[in-house]
């Protein structure tokens, strides 16, 4: 990770991206949380044409930054599993299907795709 590029990486996200709330929830039922971060991601959704290779309609990509996640005291990486509420007033939730440590890795982020509502 370059230290520059996580720092613009993160600027970008707190400028232009929405709240999150991620949790990681306990694995016995009923299902609570154990650690959770609201911070802001950059969150989209799939285009038809990308919608390939296990990529279907409803699931979106949320990029986080790793310096954002750590200061809030949230576990890293994200695990599959953990789920992200997306918004603040009617939270919509998603469940992590995957975490790519690698493709934003300069810059300090995860790609995450989740699917959910």
């Amino acid at each position: 990770m370059d230290q520059a590029a996580a720092d613009r990486a993160r600027e970008a996200i707190n400028r232009v991206g929405q709240v999150i709330s991620i949790r990681r929830m306990t694995k016995t039922t009923p299902q609570t949380a154990v650690s959770r971060a609201d911070i802001k991601a950059a969150v989209r959704n799939y285009t038809p044409e990308e919608l390939v290779n296990g990529v279907t309609a409803g699931m979106r990509l949320i990029t986080v930054s790793k310096l954002d996640l750590a200061a809030a005291g949230f576990p890293n990486p994200p695990i599959k599993g953990d789920r992200i509420y997306l918004g603040d007033a009617l939270a919509i939730p998603t469940t992590i299907d995957t975490v790519d440590p690698d493709h934003r890795e300069y810059q300090g982020c995860y790609e995450i795709r989740t699917t959910g509502n």
